[in-house]
């Protein structure tokens, strides 16, 4: 159905042999195909002959005033073949003659909405609503028209309608889904997607749209399990949609699969590589994701980033040495950006190489100079390195770049703790304390400065002390540190 020849022949067919009132899901499948567009336009695209053979509700119309039957033909032939306006004028002459024919005003509405005059089809079909309010075609193409008006509540309640009559119909439940999507509504969503049969998986995109109404109403074990069903020749867009929501819901085995589906086709094949990649080191799949990121790589693109991640995948398959190449060359490729000398250099510290790690963090400083985290990096390596008064010199640079970051005070605070400069600690940690009040590293550190500073029991600086560490337990209560040090010092207290 994708090939245009064939989904021209297809709307010929239904023209020419199903456009018969009687059977009123084919009539409505070709109507529904006329007037709408996007993704519904698609679905129903594909799914009008499976309507057109669905069992169809019969309407007995048999006590209805009707025009002759050769009148009514003649109009529905020239519909058929495309002569909308000489239809259209033969069938105002029939309603001129029978007001009351459902039929007539039905086939008037699919006419003048083929001719786009929507809101007069739309005053035939409520007219045949009137006339028969359980009248099951005019009652979904309203709801159809409303939809391409984006008169969403309107839709909606004819819709509602409809299903009273057809309470099984899968083309109402599932624009009833797409309509409770759109409103955020996602457990209803599911509620009327579950009622639509199969049709949700022969358009991708609406398959994706039932996962994701699944996903985002928690339903996430539902979600994963539709998102499986997405046929292997869909197009590679859909498959790279259902890799991330599989993602999202951390099936990274199963979002490799959909990136791997992906791959070809799909209009970013960077994209595509990099999810890939980063699927697999997830999925500690690292020889794989290697393998992806290597394979993008060696069509001569240049991308830091994904060598960044090819080096977490070189370490998770054991080869240190070729992540630091990979890292390396993600700093030449882009000097500018800190993330490649961090990670690099907490490689270093991974393997104990401190000299490589600060000769590196040393250059990452030299090429941004206004990155804080680089300076608290060499700082940290400056610090496991021994060299205590250059550590200090580097925090307090990284402080001073970004005031509003505590971690830098706090470790500052440490290291002049392991100088022996006490109340130099406890001074810097009682300023930063006051001026980040949630911050519980701060507060562990000052009550540890206050604890060395050795205070007597009960004195106004060991309760400060416990007040402090306390205050970093609440804020943080899995943070083993600071219940330690408040558990010494209560303990002294014989508390």
């Amino acid at each position: 159905i994708e090939d245009r020849a064939f989904a021209r022949k297809s709307i010929f067919y239904l023209r020419s042999s199903t456009l018969d009132p009687r059977s009123s899901s084919a009539c409505s499948a070709f109507f529904l195909f006329e007037v709408s567009s996007g993704p519904v336009r698609s679905l129903l695209l594909k799914t009008c002959f499976i309507i057109a053979l669905l069992s169809s509700l019969e309407f007995s119309l048999a006590a209805q005033p009707t025009a002759s039957q050769s009148s009514y033909e003649e109009a529905l032939s020239l519909i058929r073949r495309q002569q909308i306006e000489p239809g259209i004028a033969l069938l105002r002459k029939i309603l001129e003659q029978s007001p009351n024919d459902i039929k007539a005003h039905n086939l008037l509405g699919i006419a003048l909405t083929t001719a786009d005059k929507i809101e007069e089809a739309n005053a035939h079909f409520r007219k045949a609503i009137e006339l028969n309010p359980r009248f099951y075609p005019a009652l979904k193409n309203l709801a159809i028209n409303e939809m391409k008006l984006n008169r969403t509540e309107e839709a909606k309640a004819h819709l509602i309608q409809a299903l009273e009559v057809g309470p099984d119909d899968p083309v109402a439940h599932l624009a009833l889904g797409e309509i409770h999507l759109q409103g955020k509504q996602f457990a209803e969503a599911v509620k009327h997607y579950d009622k639509s049969g199969d049709l949700p998986f022969r358009d991708p995109r609406v398959a994706l749209n039932y996962a994701m109404s699944a996903l985002e109403s928690n339903q996430t074990e539902k979600a994963a399990g539709l998102l499986e069903k997405l046929p292997p020749e869909a197009d590679a867009v859909s498959h790279f949609q259902a890799g991330v929501i599989l993602a999202r819901l951390e099936k990274y085995d199963v979002a490799a699969r959909q990136f791997e589906l992906a791959r070809k086709g799909h209009p970013d094949p960077y994209e595509v590589t990099f999810n890939l990649t980063l699927a697999y080191i997830k999925s500690r799949h690292y020889a794989d994701a290697v393998r992806a990121a290597q394979e993008y790589l060696a069509q001569g693109h240049k991308k830091a980033e994904l060598y960044n991640l090819l080096a977490e995948a070189h370490e998770g398959n054991g080869q240190t040495v070729e992540a630091y190449g990979a890292l390396r060359t993600a700093t030449q490729i882009d000097p500018k950006d800190e993330n490649n000398y961090l990670d690099l250099a907490t490689l270093c510290v991974d393997h104990a190489n401190y000299d490589l790690g600060l000769e590196i963090v040393s250059i990452g400083i030299r090429n941004i100079p206004q990155s804080d985290r680089l300076y608290f990096q060499r700082g940290a390596l400056l610090a496991m390195k021994g060299q205590s008064a250059q550590a200090v010199v580097d925090f307090e640079a990284a402080s001073k770049l970004a005031p509003g970051k505590s971690l830098a005070y706090a470790a500052r605070g440490i290291v002049l703790l392991e100088l022996g400069e006490t109340s130099k600690a406890v001074a810097l940690l009682r300023q930063r304390a006051s001026a980040s009040p949630d911050d519980y590293m701060v507060h562990y550190v000052l009550g540890e400065a206050l604890n060395r500073s050795g205070p007597t029991i009960r004195s106004p600086e060991e309760n400060e002390a416990i007040q402090s560490l306390e205050r970093s337990v609440r804020l943080k209560p899995d943070f083993a540190a600071s219940r330690a040090v408040l558990g010494k010092l209560l303990l002294r207290r014989n508390e």
